[in-house]
């Protein structure tokens, strides 16, 4: 059971954003630079880190984003394949919450007024 706010606003907002901010920061940078060999096989990247950036259907952008964050952790070695996949658990609490009161989906999806009394 939820009890929570739908998009919630404020300070919870702010880090939501923030965290938005983080995850498509992550699949940019370190997802986005080797593939830039092929300037074709970017485009899935920016889509997703756009998505997430505005917070437009927040869950699955996230979610995506989670999923390539993970295939580059197997890819990569070392230090680098533990901080890949410590953002993959980040990313996903970005799938359970939301996008929060500053994203696309406050708007399109936001609290409605419904009057049955017409």
């Amino acid at each position: 059971m939820f009890l929570g706010a739908m998009f919630p606003g404020g300070l919870i907002g702010v880090a939501l954003l923030i965290g938005r901010l983080a995850a498509a920061a992550v699949l940019i940078f370190a997802l986005g630079g080797p593939a830039l060999e092929a300037p074709w096989s970017t485009l899935p990247f920016l889509l997703v880190a756009a998505a997430l950036t505005a917070g437009l259907l927040t869950r699955f952008a996230a979610a995506a984003c989670a999923v390539l964050v993970m295939f580059g952790a197997a890819k990569a070695d070392g230090t680098l394949s533990a901080v890949l996949a410590l953002n993959a658990l980040h990313i996903v609490g970005l799938v359970l919450t939301g996008g929060g009161a500053y994203s696309l989906d406050a708007r399109l999806f936001g609290r409605r007024v419904i009057r049955l009394d017409d």
